[in-house]
């Protein structure tokens, strides 16, 4: 036995620094109705915002290890009605929920202008963060935000669907 255990010393201390890698489906966190919003927004006016908010459960034990790096990556599809403007989708993170859509979204894009009954395609860049302690923690809230900006003239109508939101957190493993 004590040969067993010296053999598993040798080997865990060989293994050299540990990474987890742990690959999150922040959309499937929310329910259906959460990823489907409807927008109808009157012409003209300034810009109205439409938000959700959920936590997200992560392994125990996340807290005590130190984050390398975490990739975000997001896709929403905006299918316009009438009306027109621009829409900003963004998405947030944050320990607490008060902290949610205070500091600078981790995902931002724009739609551009729309005008009419339009289908649109929001792909924000997929963003790297390095050592940020926001997802040191084993419990995150995720806040979506879409900031509609209507031009004058009739009521801008549509969805705004999300389709894709997912993290990949590369952590340095402390497990002894």
């Amino acid at each position: 036995m004590k040969a067993l255990a010296t053999a598993l010393l040798v080997l865990v201390t060989a293994c050299g620094q540990g990474h987890l890698i742990l690959n999150v489906d922040v959309l499937s966190f929310f329910s259906s109705s959460d990823s489907t919003k409807s927008y109808n927004v009157p012409g003209g006016i300034p810009p109205v915002d439409s938000t959700i908010a959920g936590r997200v459960i992560l392994p125990p034990g996340l807290g005590k290890s130190s984050v390398d790096s975490v990739t975000a990556t997001g896709a929403a599809v905006i299918q316009n009605a009438t009306g027109s403007g621009n829409v900003t989708f963004s998405v947030f993170f944050a320990k607490t929920q008060g902290a949610l859509f205070t500091g600078t979204p981790y995902l931002t894009a724009a739609s551009g202008p729309i005008s009419g009954a339009q289908t649109v395609q929001l792909l924000p860049p997929t963003t790297v963060s390095l050592a940020d302690t926001v997802f040191n923690t084993d419990s995150l809230w995720v806040g979506i935000r879409a900031r509609i900006s209507t031009n004058v003239g009739p009521n801008m109508t549509g969805q705004l669907r999300i389709t894709t939101l997912g993290l990949r957190i590369v952590v340095q493993d402390k497990v002894f």
